[in-house]
């Protein structure tokens, strides 16, 4: 009974971190402000987290399993010899999938610029993101290499980070022409990590 009333308690807090993160911002929240949300103390927050920014490390694995699901839904697209129109669709579908990360993402973000233990944190998670798309590129091209792939990674996710955080700050961009842009910029690299198992391909063909 104290475990569940513990679990449920930290659980509270971390709900009303996200409610109030949400409202005024990272920087302006106070512990204060998120226990008075949970309707709890000061010091009972302390009994669950170290300081405020603990609370970060929650959010961060609620938003991963967004994420994650994103990326195991792209493995079949390549698989299937990626087209425009599923590459945007895909896309589409991923920058939808922000509004539901927004209130988990955003408070990272500001925390990151000013503690650097959490910028820490934040780029551990964005190069956990390429190590994941990686692997679901690898997943849908068994023959492109680990360290390829982390390459075309890197370089498939810069742009969704830069508009991803646009997105968290409230900046304006036009999405249709940003998904035409992206879509095409995707399908070139596709392409290319499609040519990896094109050889066997043709052995199968010729055979």
């Amino acid at each position: 009974m104290r475990a569940a009333q513990r679990e449920f308690t930290r659980a509270r807090l971390v709900e009303a971190a996200i409610e109030v993160f949400a409202e005024k911002g990272y920087p302006r929240t106070t512990v204060d402000d998120i226990a008075e949300r949970a309707g709890s103390t000061r010091a009972t927050f302390y009994l669950h987290f170290k300081t405020k920014s603990d609370v970060l490390s929650e959010l961060i694995g609620r938003g991963e399993q967004h994420f994650h699901a994103i990326y195991q839904n792209l493995s079949p697209i390549i698989a299937q010899r990626p087209t425009m129109a599923s590459v945007r669709l895909w896309l589409s579908v991923a920058m939808t999938e922000w509004k539901a990360v927004a209130d988990l993402s955003r408070p990272v973000w500001e925390a990151a610029s000013i503690e650097p233990e959490v910028n820490d944190i934040l780029a551990a998670r964005q190069n956990g993101q390429v190590t994941e798309l990686a692997d679901a590129l690898r997943a849908g091209a068994p023959e492109l290499s680990k360290p390829d792939a982390e390459v075309y990674a890197s370089i498939l996710l810069a742009p969704l980070t830069h508009y991803f955080q646009l997105f968290l700050r409230g900046r304006p961009y036009n999405e249709r022409r940003v998904l035409d842009v992206l879509a095409s910029a995707w399908m070139a690299i596709l392409a290319d990590i499609s040519k990896t198992s094109a050889p066997e391909d043709a052995a199968v063909s010729a055979g």
